[in-house]
Formats: structure tokens, sequence, C-alpha cells
């Protein structure tokens, strides 16, 4: 039982220290911007990480790559992430969900808080199989539009224009202004996630729907062992994603987040195990592996010049003052 909370902690310490590196990295693209915009006359680089979170320039920019062999010099580190994440996803699960994702803990810490104040609801069955669809249906929608109905030229064309130069510039806009539409989308998807543990990843993520079928290829799930069972039900409480995994033999659901809530809060080891095909995995390795992948992909992108972007700073010095102006349309 020490391992396990050990492990617990673990996924924990790395949420908190990369949701402690993503501000660090917000605060430095703030001043970025600022200094072009005359609002501070302190220079800060920009940091690449920042593309992280433009999954839509990193979809189409996957597009140009498989289908010319093209890697975006635009945003090369928003490519470089996205790779990481669905190739943790063939090889470990949703494992980035559960460890990694920032959206993802802070839906976990608006459920803890919602179980804290006991104000948490349970779907109905029916209703909550119905909403799950929507993120598939968003998925559909963002694959049938970049890798059907666009043309590579369209997509070479969109991701080499000045709106997707700036998107990054166009995302902190948005939050340094939210509208009162966002505002009350923002709040009611808070207050949602209160209730409804995971709201925003269970139903709406098109991101988190892609990495849960990628995930259905991986070698690696927790598997129950029936005859060490007790039934004691401990596991589908724990699970963010409301699985039934005391009725399973398998854990294999896209809705899995890889977070071993599940085994953690087991009182018999061998009831609920990680398993890479029929072997016993530790944790322990489990976590490593999924470190090791995504921030090793990460590494070998820096050493081969795969991440810093080809727009210089006299390009940022005109594109920055007037990307209000740009539109993606």
């Amino acid at each position: 039982m020490k391992q396990r909370l050990s492990v617990r902690y673990l996924r924990h310490g790395v949420q908190i220290a990369l949701a402690v590196f993503l501000l660090y990295v917000g605060w430095q693209f703030y001043h970025f911007v600022m200094y072009y915009l005359g609002e501070t006359k302190i220079f800060m680089p920009r940091p690449p990480a920042v593309e992280g979170f433009l999954p839509i320039s990193a979809l189409m920019a996957l597009r140009l790559w498989l289908g010319t062999g093209i890697f975006d010099p635009i945003h090369p580190a928003g490519l470089v992430i996205f790779i990481a994440v669905l190739v943790t996803a063939l090889f470990l699960r949703k494992g980035f969900c559960g460890w990694l994702c920032p959206i993802g803990a802070l839906s976990e810490l608006l459920g803890l808080a919602g179980a804290r104040l006991g104000i948490q609801l349970t779907m109905p069955r029916v209703l909550d199989i119905v909403l799950k669809s929507l993120k598939y249906l968003l998925l559909g929608f963002f694959v049938k539009i970049i890798f059907i109905d666009m043309p590579l030229q369209a997509v070479l064309f969109f991701l080499q224009n000045n709106y997707n130069k700036v998107a990054d510039v166009k995302m902190l806009q948005f939050f340094l202004n939210l509208s009162p539409t966002a505002v009350g989308v923002l709040t009611v998807l808070a207050v949602l996630s209160l209730f409804f543990r995971h709201f925003w990843c269970r139903y709406l993520c098109p991101y988190g729907a892609l990495l849960g079928i990628l995930g259905l290829f991986s070698p690696v799930a927790v598997k129950r062992e029936e005859q060490h069972c007790i039934d004691c039900k401990k596991c589908d409480k724990a699970c963010p994603s409301a699985l039934r995994v005391s009725e399973m033999k398998r854990v294999f659901s896209p809705e899995c987040v890889g977070c071993m809530n599940c085994v953690d809060v087991c009182p018999r080891e061998e009831a609920l195990q990680v398993k890479l095909f029929h072997r016993p995995l530790s944790q322990y390795l489990y976590a490593l592996g999924l470190l090791g992948i995504f921030f090793g992909i990460i590494w070998w992108a820096k050493l081969n010049g795969y991440w810093q972007t080809s727009i210089t700073l006299e390009e940022y010095a005109k594109l920055i003052p007037v990307s209000e102006f740009f539109s993606h349309f």
C-alpha cells in the first residue's frame, strides 16, 4: 500500500510541477508580447512550449507533415508536443490526460473540491452515454474539415498566413480580454466540473477523444483477477471516468486516463495490476515510461532543430502590434 500511495503522490507531484512550469511559460510569453506592444522595456525570449496550447494548428501541421513530409517551421514545438502526446497514447493509453494535461489536472482539482463539499452528482447512465458522444463528434468534425475537406495547399496556406503566425498571441489576448460570453461559458464549465467529475474531459474534449481511440491499441492496461477480487467497489468510486472496473477483466475503454487510482485504492494487491501484455508492470515503470517518451521526444526535437520557430524577432515586431486585426477567415 505504501508503494501505491507514493505513486499517487508522484502523479500529483508531476501535475503540480508541470502547472508551475506552465505558469512560468505564460508569464514569460506575456512579457514577450508586451515588449512588442510597448507595455514594457524588459525583453524576454518567446518560450516555444506555449505552442502546446495550439491543438488545431498542430493537427493541421500533422496533416501537412504526413501528406508532404514538410515539418511546420512556424509552430514546430506545437507539432512536436502533439506527436509526443499521440505516441504516449499508443504505448501507454491516455496517460497524458491523467498525468500531464493541465486541463485534466484542473478538472480533477474541481472534482476533488466538489467531493469535499459533498455536492457531486452521478450523471444518469443514458444521458452519460449521449453526452460522451459529443467529444467524438467534435473530433470527427475537425478530422473531416482538416483531413478530408481541406486540400494540402489550403493547409499550407493557413499555416503560413499571418493569423497562424500569431495564433499564440491571439490566444493570450483572448484570455486577457475575456468577453462576458467567454466568462459565462468558463464559469458554467467550472461549476459543472464541481458537480460532475471531469465534465470537460469526459464529455467535451476532442483531444482526449483522439487519445482514447489510440489508447485502445496500447499493450498496457489495468487487469482484474477475479479470484482475488473481494468486490468492495472501491475501484469504481476512485475512477474519475466512472468506469465500472469491478465488473471488468481488463480495463479496455477509451475513457481510461491511466491515473492508476483504481490500483491505488484496491485493498488486494493481486486483484488489480497494471500489465504490459500479460506481464505485471510496476506503476513506477509506467510513470517513468510515460514521462520518458513524452519528454524524450521533446529533447530529441530540440537537439535536431525541430523546436524553435522560423519567425524572426523582426517579423514579430511587425506582426504583434497589429495582431488584433488578423482573422482566420
